[in-house]
């Protein structure tokens, strides 16, 4: 590969705490992979044959999905930007060979540069209508702006109907009874597969969280306004850049790369077959008013048990109440905006 069309597609992070272009590039390289980016830390991948191939038994070898990768829509959550760097780079070496066509999003690059969560609004609570009701901002921009150019991913590919799945990949602001888990949008009506949580846990993903809660996160933005097969995964805790121990996240690297080679994103190398604790959300928690407080201490891990009976929240004369034998905590934080979720109580999935 020639030194201009490495530069441009390791652009995609390698230089974004240096420059602040966002023209839009495009080309081919030469293992014949075509790549545009069309805003800053947005890299769209198309392979060279987009429409995949078959074995000799007949089984596909790619082609199959319209696949969105993000990561850094936290800008201090460094270990999934790592990853998602490292899996360009083998890609942009002709070490990992491109089967599906690819939308990769580095979310937040001005908080990245900073280190900051996020600057002037969480961008992960911007989606999916959530920014049209806040004043006009880089980060409400940056949502407008991401919303569009997924819309117009998942409507090009040459006319091509393909199955749609995103990873939105996290690391967590505290520490966390299951290290590795994943938020799985749905509804009663269209629950997620079994399939698509059996291949999150092939992926070293140790816990599940259902929701058919309505959110303004990325994740649920694309399951409801597109059908894609969506997820956010928590990998482990917040690290600065170079001391994320990546070997905590094989399963998951391993796994991401299956899928984009035309793979099994679920089907391991070593053939084992694991499985994850099932959760679905029972409530969340509201912060309404300035008189909010949350009765859970500031080092609680993400998935702390309690019992039926206790308070967790009171705000005014309004208080949250844990209403079955055991349901625990996730993303407790009091000090969200009133109006946005302190906490998400889970229980067993059945």
């Amino acid at each position: 590969m020639t030194d201009a069309n490495r530069s441009a597609l390791r652009h995609w992070l390698s230089d974004v705490r240096e420059s602040r272009d966002t023209h839009h590039d495009e080309g081919i390289d030469p293992c014949g992979v075509r790549w545009q980016r069309h805003a800053e830390g947005v890299l769209e991948l198309t392979p060279a044959d987009a429409n995949g191939t078959t074995d000799k038994a007949g089984k596909s070898q790619g082609g199959r999905f319209d696949a969105v990768l993000s990561c850094g829509i936290h800008g201090d959550e460094t270990a999934p930007i790592e990853i998602v760097d490292g899996i360009l780079r083998d890609i942009a070496d002709a070490r990992l060979t491109l089967r599906e066509r690819v939308l990769v999003i580095l979310g937040n690059p001005d908080a990245v540069r900073a280190g900051k969560r996020y600057l002037e609004y969480d961008l992960n609570r911007l989606f999916h209508g959530a920014h049209a009701k806040r004043a006009e901002s880089p980060a409400v921009q940056r949502a407008r702006e991401l919303e569009v150019i997924v819309a117009q991913f998942f409507a090009g590919g040459d006319g091509v109907h393909r199955l749609r799945r995103h990873v939105d990949m996290h690391t967590a602001i505290r520490a966390s009874l299951f290290s590795r888990f994943a938020v799985v949008p749905g509804t009663p009506q269209h629950p997620p597969s079994d399939d698509w949580i059996d291949t999150l846990a092939a992926a070293d993903i140790e816990a599940v969280m259902r929701t058919e809660q309505p959110s303004v996160t990325f994740s649920y933005y694309t399951y409801a306004r597109f059908g894609a097969e969506s997820c956010t995964l928590e990998l482990g805790k917040v690290a600065p850049f170079g001391q994320n121990r990546l070997a905590d996240f094989a399963g998951i690297d391993a796994a991401l790369r299956r899928w984009l080679c035309g793979g099994e994103m679920g089907l391991r190398d070593d053939g084992k077959v694991l499985h994850t604790q099932r959760f679905r959300v029972a409530a969340e928690i509201v912060r309404h008013t300035d008189a909010f407080v949350l009765d859970v201490p500031a080092d609680t891990p993400n998935f702390t048990p309690y019992a039926a009976g206790t308070v967790l929240a009171r705000d005014g004369e309004n208080t949250y109440t844990v209403s079955h034998p055991e349901e625990r905590i996730v993303f407790p934080n009091p000090n969200v905006e009133n109006g946005l979720r302190a906490g998400v109580m889970v229980v067993p999935d059945a």
